[in-house]
């Protein structure tokens, strides 16, 4: 057993909650509960379903947290509130994952940080590294505009050898701010080249993603806008190259249209719970201050997988533990 976990045991009860709204179908819970319970870590894990920014702050003050998850619609808001953002959170301009730090008089200082970059990372890796271990560079594409794309075009970008990046959304200026916020923000490390694709002609011309990250409601497209997108997202499906696809959304069901419609044309589709599954690991790394080799992952990975798969099955609704 390593240090820092001793040191998580010997610290007594301490708690983490996700602050967010609405938190239906959110599997967290289950997820950190069965992490600390197989780490043998005396914390438990809550949802704090609120919109009451000065009511989190307090318990992120408070000795009882040992830090804290955050959901929307609170991801950007939360960021101008903390103490500093590592570069990860910074970059991406979002945050999921509130660490407590002590300060050099033993403050608790709050740093903002973002885990959903490796809850992608670690899905697509997983699922096929082939065109990472080429070398090669393949543009890469994400379905959607919203906190959860941030984390994708980070990763995408960082870790998984793919520019330009496409961006393909039913709402122009959702994408206008999107690629305007990463413009804002760039740095010499990290500067994404984002494409916004509103046109099957003009995805007609492209070449092929090697990752996709869809990141939108699994509704069927109603609007003129949103069938266009699926339009769009289908042109790349359709492509002789195939590669790997995200697809974020796993509630009220893992398997969605997208996700059958991206596989009829080839492609490997990997479901939701995978990437809410490794960010939530991260985050535990964090929190607990130790390596992937001091918790049983893939015990982890195997219970949460198989209640999720389960009550999906069952039309049950999540367990809390």
């Amino acid at each position: 057993m390593s240090a820092q976990l001793e040191q998580a045991r010997a610290e007594g009860p301490k708690t983490h909650r996700l602050f967010g709204m609405p938190l239906h179908g959110t599997y967290a819970p289950f997820l950190h509960n069965t992490i600390t319970r197989l780490a043998g870590v005396p914390r438990k894990y809550s949802k704090m379903e609120s919109t009451d920014m000065e009511a989190f702050l307090a318990y992120l003050r408070s000795d009882e947290c040992a830090g804290s998850a955050v959901t929307m619609p609170h991801k950007v808001a939360i960021c101008q509130h903390l103490d500093d953002l590592t570069e990860d959170g910074r970059n991406i301009g979002a945050c999921n994952t509130v660490i407590v730090r002590k300060g050099p008089n033993g403050e608790r200082k709050l740093v903002g940080h973002n885990t959903d970059s490796v809850g992608v990372r670690e899905s697509l890796l997983r699922a096929d590294d082939s065109h990472v271990k080429s070398g090669k560079t393949r543009p890469g594409a994400v379905l959607g505009a919203g906190g959860a794309c941030r984390a994708a075009v980070y990763a995408l970008d960082q870790w998984l050898n793919c520019s330009p990046i496409y961006v393909v959304n039913r709402d122009d200026a959702e994408v206008a701010q999107f690629i305007g916020d990463f413009a804002k923000n760039a740095t010499d490390k990290f500067n994404p080249k984002l494409v916004h694709v509103k046109t099957v002609e003009e995805a007609e011309k492209l070449e092929a993603p090697a990752y996709i990250v869809s990141a939108v409601p699994a509704f069927p497209p109603k609007t003129f806008e949103e069938k266009q997108a699926r339009a769009v997202s289908e042109v790349f499906f359709n492509k002789p190259e195939k590669g790997v696809i995200l697809e974020m959304c796993y509630h009220p069901d893992i398997w969605t249209e997208l996700a059958q419609i991206a596989k009829d044309a080839g492609w490997n589709v990997v479901t939701g719970e995978q990437a809410m599954i490794w960010q939530g690991i991260e985050q535990q790394l964090l929190w607990l201050g130790v390596e992937e080799k001091d918790i049983p992952v893939q015990e982890i990975l195997d219970t949460v997988a198989k209640q999720v798969t389960s009550d999906k099955e069952n039309k049950a609704e999540p367990p809390l533990e």
